[in-house]
């Protein structure tokens, strides 16, 4: 998995969430854009099917404790099938992208 910062609210997410490595990736660069001020985050996740309850509760800290304005786009199905059987959907501003193949 590889995260990647494009200008200063957007995080792209590559691969699939599965360790607490990834998690920990996960929290340090949205942390590093927190610190500098930053109140509204746009996480896109691509080719997860998955994600950590460790990022899950990361995210809801980040919204109810920091008061930052979250939004998440994902590429997999799955994933966001799994965001909406846990009722996250609304709370993380969760949008599906359909991929074009």
């Amino acid at each position: 998995m590889q995260v990647e910062q494009k200008g200063s609210n957007e995080v792209i997410v590559n691969g699939n969430i599965k360790t607490l490595e990834d998690s920990h990736q996960i929290k340090e660069v949205i942390s590093g854009r927190v610190v500098h001020g930053c109140k509204n985050i746009h996480l896109k996740i691509n080719n997860s099917f998955s994600m950590t309850s460790t990022v899950i509760g990361f995210l809801m800290k980040l919204i109810h404790h920091d008061k930052v304005q979250l939004s998440v786009s994902v590429v997999d199905s799955r994933l966001y099938m799994l965001l909406d059987e846990l009722c996250l959907v609304k709370i993380f501003n969760v949008r599906f992208i359909e991929q074009k193949e």
